[in-house]
């Protein structure tokens, strides 16, 4: 992992980015740019991106990055459409899932190597490549038949780039649940962009037969809970009484953690950690160093950990905050979200091919 980057090294670094080698290697690992973390805090908006990368690359070259965050914004548009749905099953699969996740996915012992590495990787760094996280959802989902929810909970738990919208639609896409075809991963294709030679293992047969066997002896152990993580949490550096008696707030969420918004304004900045989402154990220490270095970004920033109940309770006359799917109960004023799709009609695509069309449409 690149060290995180402060608002004016990480702009530069964006607009460095090659995006034409970027659609040579993207599926290989360590193919990624490493911006999820700064785009799921909301450090970054898409459209900031989008622009920073066409400054040096033409819209042709960029074609696969810009795709990527069209995904993005893809995935909180149903979000934003569907709520809490997105938690739940969008359609039936054709078998009833195994309640648990597997053990060997837990101890990173799947026999895959690749897989096993990238297990590790993301224990260690809080981070793992795009196509690793379709493979490992793939062989949760529909290799050892598992209920998606564990695993996307398992996962989210450790990401540093952690949004429930690409994260937890992502493992429905996967399983076979958004839109009906699930996704398999397959020995030959770990190989080729893992650069790695295993051929002795389960996933080492065409994508017909991993469809119809058995589950493999190596994931037939299920680990029903998740174990707790032992990590430090960000402490309150502001009661709920301060935030009470401010004339003006400026609420912040750890989704909308953006320096330049409402710089100008003065009024209290408070960051509020959702306990009932950020309860002790629930995410790794990756995830809150990564939270707390975007706190460090904002001047006079000070935080407090509130119960979905409390949050409700502040005044909605004092609050100004971002809009975000994920905070849509919030009190306050709210300021638009910067899309790169702003007026595109709000409502579900049941496909991203669906979505493309309509944005062609509205063009």
């Amino acid at each position: 992992m690149m060290k995180r980057l402060s608002l004016t090294e990480l702009e530069k670094y964006i607009e460095s980015i090659d995006t034409a080698e970027y659609a040579k290697t993207r599926n290989y690992i360590d193919g990624s740019t490493k911006l999820s973390e700064y785009i799921s805090r909301g450090f970054i908006s898409l459209p900031r991106v989008q622009e920073l990368i066409l400054k040096n690359n033409t819209k042709s070259s960029a074609f696969k990055l810009l795709s990527e965050l069209s995904w993005r914004e893809y995935w909180q548009h149903t979000w934003r459409v569907r709520g809490d749905e997105i938690f739940e099953y969008f359609r039936p699969l054709p078998f009833e899932p195994r309640s648990g996740l597997p053990t060997a996915v837990l101890e990173a012992s799947t026999g895959i190597k690749a897989l096993d590495e990238g297990i590790h990787q993301l224990y260690e760094t809080g981070f793992i490549d795009n196509h690793m996280r379709m493979w490992l959802a793939g062989l949760v989902c529909n290799v050892a038949k598992c209920d998606w929810k564990i695993g996307a909970a398992w996962m989210h738990s450790y990401l540093i780039d952690g949004d429930f919208a690409s994260n937890h639609l992502s493992w429905q896409w996967v399983a076979g649940s958004y839109t009906g075809k699930p996704y398999l991963p397959q020995q030959a294709n770990i190989n080729t962009y893992t650069e790695t030679e295993q051929d002795d293992t389960y996933l080492n047969n065409t994508y017909a037969h991993i469809a119809d066997m058995d589950v493999p002896d190596e994931l037939n152990d299920l680990t029903k809970t998740l174990p707790a993580h032992k990590a430090t949490m960000l402490h309150d550096t502001i009661t709920i009484d301060e935030i009470h008696a401010a004339e003006t707030v400026l609420l912040c969420s750890p989704w909308t953690l953006d320096p330049t918004w409402r710089s100008a304004d003065t009024g209290q900045r408070v960051l509020v950690i959702p306990s009932d989402i950020y309860q002790e154990g629930a995410y790794s220490q990756h995830v809150l160093d990564s939270i707390q270095h975007f706190v460090q970004q904002i001047d006079e920033l000070r935080i407090c950990n509130l119960s979905d109940k409390q949050i409700k309770q502040l005044s909605p006359n004092t609050i100004l905050r971002k809009d975000y799917p994920g905070i849509a109960t919030w009190p306050g004023q709210v300021d638009g979200a910067e899309l790169l799709q702003p007026n595109l009609p709000e409502k579900f695509y049941p496909s991203y091919s669906a979505y493309w069309k309509a944005i062609e449409k509205s063009q």
